[in-house]
């Protein structure tokens, strides 16, 4: 005979020996089952399970899935076929989405997503360069600005002008060449 262990989800493990108990014999715990024959191996991606009290081989894909509408992980305890929102093949990652039974990048949204990025960083540098540009605009409009200064807000607008053009370049949003910051002279 040959005892096998069954879990929640019905699989079978084993063979697997008990203990004999002297004058009682061997005790099959309750997650236990003994049959007249050695179960073979299971082909690859199936498991023995107990179904109405017969072994039977089934199809396991438990462990992680992840959801076709989005890649979230899940983790699967049934055994049988994966319903049709999940799949095993592991989620490659952002902009990924499933078509045609497998997981495809959206370079649509990929690139809405990077220039999106790109314009935000535009803007940050835009506020920057604002707030470096009016005290140097200030000392221009009371007539106070010297050449360095004068020459330091020339550079400024003309960077702020650059930076808010960086989506009209040719490459964008995979290829930008930013501007450079301008650099405080030093005072002769």
């Amino acid at each position: 005979m040959f005892n096998y262990l069954f879990d929640g989800a019905g699989a079978l493990s084993g063979p697997v020996e008990f203990i004999v108990t002297p004058g009682i014999g061997v005790q099959l715990p309750g997650n236990a089952i003994e049959l007249a024959y050695e179960l073979p191996e299971p082909e690859a991606g199936r498991s023995w399970a107990l179904i109405k009290g017969v072994p039977r081989e089934v199809i396991d894909q438990r462990g992680v899935v992840y959801r076709k509408d989005g890649g979230a992980q899940q983790l699967w305890t049934e055994l049988g076929e994966l319903p049709d929102t999940f799949t095993a093949q592991p989620w490659p990652g952002e902009f990924h989405i499933w078509r045609d039974n497998a997981w495809v990048l959206d370079e649509q949204a990929r690139l809405s997503s990077v220039r999106q990025q790109c314009l935000s960083q535009r803007d940050a540098l835009l506020r920057d360069a604002v707030l470096r540009i009016a005290p140097l605009q200030y000392a221009e409009d009371i007539g106070d600005a010297s050449h360095d200064e004068q020459l330091l807000l020339m550079e400024w607008k003309l960077y702020s002008v650059e930076l808010n053009r960086v989506d009209k370049q040719p490459g964008f949003p995979q290829l930008i060449k930013w501007p450079r910051v301008p650099v405080a002279h030093a005072e002769g």
